[in-house]
């Protein structure tokens, strides 16, 4: 109990924290916090900027670029040039209704405040039912011979949040479509596909957790935690240091979670669509955006809250920066 009410307090500051000493801010301002699933350190590079805050908050909200202009004193040519960039990126989109619109939920405080009670409430049930399968989630991490040279809350830490939370479940979304189909594609070829949100004044409901991953030598290499790895490390750099899943391992690992995801843990989500589709018409961005497109920031604030419970009871310990894992490729 004492533990589920320090949960609360948790999600209630990541989520709120911006209520104490609020003050009234412009309709338009830079202080929002980029977030996406698959991460993307191009669209997380090209938002950094206050005018790619100012041009996709700024169409939130309808105004145009010249208003944008005027209204930060600024050269409306060196806009217009960043919004090229955020239309070929695909975060910003043109539309017979609409004109040109963000192409990704802008999330406004009132937002946060019209959903932040449900998604904590959700984090705590979704925890809950995460947890009542530990035993099985444990004997199958520890029965693997790449977990075995690590500690236990790491290799727990690597298995549930990077690949049931942030991996497996996603699988299973886009599997399913009902609630959140394959992401968009993003990028100005087309080849990157992520979705994507901007959140006022709560870095923390941005999404605490990073996940990255890529492929090297057969492996994938995954790197999970409050932080991006600081350099790219292969298979052979991790062996003796890090998890490493070979092929027996990976098989066991990837049916286990696939599995497990699809029949114990979707069907909470499945059974709670209608809620979420009515909260999702709360949004501010809901009348631009698809449905999808404000789940995947839904699925991403419980996923993090789950995680703080997790830490909270002491089942997993959270790295200071990032662990990197890697696990074999199906050939």
């Amino acid at each position: 109990m004492k533990l589920r009410i320090a949960l609360l307090i948790a999600l209630s500051l990541t989520l709120s924290a911006y209520a104490q000493k609020k003050v009234e801010k412009p309709k338009v301002h830079a202080d929002f916090e980029f977030g996406s699933y698959p991460l993307s350190r191009t669209a997380m590079e090209l938002t950094h900027s206050d005018e790619a805050k100012w041009i996709l908050v700024g169409l939130h909200e309808g105004w145009e670029i010249d208003k944008l202009a005027r209204n930060f004193k600024v050269v409306e040519t060196d806009l217009s040039r960043v919004s090229d960039r955020l239309e070929d990126e695909r975060l910003i989109s043109r539309t017979e209704d609409y004109g040109i619109r963000p192409a990704l939920p802008v999330i406004r405080e009132r937002d946060l405040d019209r959903v932040k009670d449900s998604l904590q409430r959700q984090a705590l049930e979704f925890s809950k039912v995460l947890q009542s399968h530990w035993p099985e989630i444990e004997a199958m991490v520890l029965s693997l011979d790449g977990s075995k040279s690590m500690p236990k809350e790491r290799v727990m830490y690597e298995a549930v949040v990077s690949g049931i939370l942030f991996g497996g479940m996603l699988d299973a979304f886009y599997d399913d479509k009902t609630l959140m189909p394959p992401p968009p594609r993003r990028g100005k070829n087309g080849n990157e596909h992520y979705y994507a949100w901007l959140v006022e004044s709560n870095p923390a409901a941005a999404g605490k957790i990073k996940r990255e991953l890529r492929d090297s030598d057969n492996f994938r290499i995954i790197s999970v935690g409050s932080e991006l790895p600081e350099e790219k490390l292969n298979v052979d750099d991790l062996r003796g240091k890090a998890t490493v899943y070979d092929e027996a391992d990976a098989i066991k690992y990837r049916r286990f979670i696939g599995v497990f995801t699809r029949d114990k843990l979707l069907p909470y989500f499945k059974s709670h669509r209608t809620e979420f589709q009515a909260e999702g018409v709360q949004m501010s961005s809901g009348h631009y955006v698809a449905f999808a497109e404000v789940f995947a920031w839904f699925y991403n604030v419980i996923a993090n809250g789950v995680v703080d419970d997790l830490i909270a009871s002491h089942r997993i310990a959270a790295p200071a920066k990032y662990y990197t894992y890697a696990i074999r490729v199906p050939q």
